[in-house]
């Protein structure tokens, strides 16, 4: 004689979504706003068409610009501050690793380092190390100035942009699925924050926090926007699965 057994397995998720408010925007000086660094003051923006750094009030108006002359100002993606200088990345294709360029924010280069991975997009400096997104093999990693991996950990997402730190977690930008998105610095997803009621073709890239909240770039305006970050508590969903098992 053959039993059935059938076994209903109720799994919990937790999930978490959160929204943004608009605080103030202006248009971006540079084409491909890929990367934003704060000095305290000014925003610093690293564009990827003229590639250059500009200076920027919050206002928008642009302060000073320079053009590195190594490696050349190609293609200029992720940028940070680390409170005396600025850090610029650099990507030569998508098939190669990026390079990490320091220059003083009258624009004389300091040091370099190649980045670990290919495709190496995002950056932001934590008080004492940098920390990159790598969209090759959608990893972040930890990174000495020096250029040595400190820790890396990876995140469910296909294209991670440029990168900020609260002074707690890491932000990142996904331009595909047009979010913020908030993790640990060991890669538990803390909270994601939707960007699309700004516009549904909102392509975000260029991340920095302030202090106070987010800067965030659209590449598909070239517009940059002030926004402060709405955190959804985390909801439990729940659901059912029917297991069915014989047995003679």
């Amino acid at each position: 004689m053959r039993t059935v057994l059938v076994v209903i397995l109720v799994l919990s998720v937790l999930v978490a979504a959160g929204d943004v408010n608009v605080v103030s925007s202006f248009s971006s000086p540079d084409q491909y706003t890929n990367g934003l660094a704060w000095d305290g003051t000014n925003l610093w923006l690293l564009g990827g068409y003229y590639d250059g750094f500009y200076e920027i009030t919050t206002a928008g108006i642009v302060l000073s610009q320079f053009k590195p002359s190594e490696p050349g100002g190609k293609n200029g993606v992720g940028a940070t501050f680390d409170g005396t200088n600025l850090w610029g990345m650099f990507l030569l294709n998508t098939g190669s690793p990026g390079e990490v360029y320091e220059y003083t924010t009258s624009g004389t280069f300091i040091s370099t380092f190649t980045c670990p991975g290919t495709y190496d997009i995002g950056l932001t400096w934590d008080g004492s190390n940098l920390w990159m997104s790598c969209r090759g093999n959608q990893t972040i990693y930890e990174i000495s100035t020096g250029g040595s991996v400190i820790s890396s950990f990876s995140v469910p997402y296909s294209a991670p942009g440029d990168m900020a730190y609260d002074g707690t977690n890491l932000y990142f930008t996904t331009g595909n699925n047009r979010s913020i998105v908030e993790v640990t610095t060991t890669g538990t997803i803390v909270d994601t924050y939707d960007l699309s009621g700004i516009s549904g073709s909102f392509n975000a890239m260029a991340l920095v926090y302030d202090g106070n909240n987010f800067w965030v770039s659209d590449q598909t305006s070239d517009i940059i926007y002030e926004v402060e970050l709405n955190t959804v508590s985390l909801n439990q969903s729940t659901f059912g699965h029917i297991k069915t098992m014989f047995s003679d």
